[in-house]
C-alpha cells in the first residue's frame, strides 16, 4: 500500500543565497580567492608583530579584510545592474506609473520586451524606494 508524502526538504523551500551576488566562483576562483586571504594573514601578522601586537590578530584582520573588500565590490557591482517589474500588460498604465515614480525623483524607464508586455526598469540601488512607491500607488511590489 503506498501512501502520499510530501518531501520536506529546506532546499525546496528556500532559495540558495550566496554571500555573493553577481560573482560565482569555481574552483580557480575559490582557489585565488584562499590564496589572498593566506597572503593577507601573512601580511597582518608581520605587521601585528612589528607593530608590537599579537601576531594572531594581524592574521585574523588580513583575511577579513580581504573577504569585506570583495563582498563590498560585488555589491556596488550589483547595486549598478537593473532589475525588472511588470504588473499590467497595459502600457499606458506602466508609462503612468513610471512617470509618477519619475516625479518623485526615481530613475525608472518603460521596457516592453517582447512587444505588448511593459515592464518598469529601474536599478538595485533604488528598488527599496521603488517599492515603497509602488506600494504608496497601491500597486503591490515585488518580493525581494
Amino acid at each position: 500500500m503506498e501512501r502520499p508524502h510530501a518531501v520536506l526538504s529546506a532546499r525546496d523551500r528556500l532559495p540558495r543565497r550566496h554571500f555573493l551576488r553577481t560573482a560565482r566562483l569555481n574552483a580557480v576562483g575559490f582557489s585565488a580567492l584562499g590564496g589572498a586571504c593566506l597572503v593577507a594573514a601573512a601580511t597582518g601578522a608581520l605587521a601585528s608583530r612589528r607593530t608590537g601586537r599579537p601576531p594572531a590578530i594581524g592574521a585574523a584582520l588580513g583575511p577579513a579584510v580581504v573577504l569585506t573588500g570583495l563582498v563590498a565590490l560585488d555589491r556596488r557591482k550589483w547595486a549598478g545592474t537593473t532589475t525588472g517589474f511588470s504588473f499590467t500588460d497595459d502600457a499606458a498604465t506602466t508609462r503612468a506609473v513610471a512617470d509618477q515614480l519619475a516625479a518623485r525623483g526615481l530613475p525608472v524607464i518603460v521596457e516592453e520586451r517582447p512587444p505588448g508586455s511593459p515592464a518598469l526598469r529601474y536599478a538595485h540601488r533604488h528598488a527599496r524606494q521603488v517599492h515603497a512607491a509602488l506600494e504608496d500607488l497601491g500597486i503591490p511590489a515585488p518580493l525581494p
